[in-house]
């Protein structure tokens, strides 16, 4: 079952570059990954929504990014939402 991914970042655009750079990822998703969007919050914080196939495989790739997020030394963890994907539209 999908799993959609939500989480509120207390980082930029910049910050978030950089963590892409840091992590390997161009315009491929991690293995399990299948949407992924960040955009930007009236705060100038990016809020980032993702469904992956499996909630593993989220929290696998959230740990990855935990681990680079604490070398590059971005502060406070950001907040996670999982939810169970009820319905996917695509064109």
């Amino acid at each position: 079952m999908a799993i959609a991914r939500i989480v509120t970042t207390n980082i930029g655009t910049a910050e978030y570059d950089q963590m892409r750079e840091s992590l390997g990822i161009s315009d491929a998703p991690p293995a399990g990954g299948l949407y992924h969007v960040a955009a930007i919050g009236a705060d100038g914080n990016l809020r980032i929504v993702e469904v992956w196939e499996t909630r593993e495989q989220a929290e696998a790739w959230g740990d990855r990014v935990a681990a680079a997020r604490q070398a590059a030394d971005l502060g406070e963890p950001p907040s996670i939402e999982y939810l169970e994907v009820h319905n996917i539209i695509q064109p």
